[in-house]
């Protein structure tokens, strides 16, 4: 499937206008990634939204002890490190991959380009992180709400 029609389909862009997404493309890289490749770590400078396109990548995070605790494994369509596109901070989780991965990168210097040329492409994808970030909230909630209940 090219890139186009990925996109149509993928949670950041879908129902977007074919002109949008073509747009969109203009502005990410595409990236092949191995097998167990660390994309990001904790306290690396944010950079850069991931949407994998084929493989899969576990979201972690380093427990006290120094285990890594796997808290996601997002898979094709889905996108990760969208907090890069709203701050300019240090990553809170380790991104790697689990197979073989197909990723297609926006800088946040190319998000905030997007912003500027077509705003209301920007919201549409800004909306889109909204809503991702409220349902992972509301699983995260749920999740420690049943650890402090055990």
């Amino acid at each position: 499937m090219d890139n186009l029609e990925f996109l149509k389909k993928s949670l950041l862009l879908k129902g977007s206008s074919q002109e949008d997404i073509e747009l969109v493309l203009g502005l990410i890289q595409e990236r092949q990634v191995k097998a167990g490749t660390t994309i990001f770590t904790e306290n690396m400078a944010a950079e850069a939204l991931y949407i994998v396109k084929s493989g899969s990548v576990r979201i972690s995070l380093m427990a006290g002890d120094g285990r890594e605790m796997g808290l996601l494994l997002i898979g094709p369509g889905e996108f990760f490190g969208e907090l890069a596109l709203l701050q300019e901070e240090t990553r809170f989780v380790t991104a790697r991959t689990e197979a073989a991965t197909d990723l297609l990168v926006m800088t946040r210097k190319d998000f905030h380009a997007l912003l500027d040329l077509d705003p209301r492409t920007g919201s549409r994808i800004l909306m889109a992180v909204a809503k991702l970030l409220a349902m992972r909230t509301r699983a995260h909630a749920a999740a420690l709400k049943n650890m402090l209940l055990a």
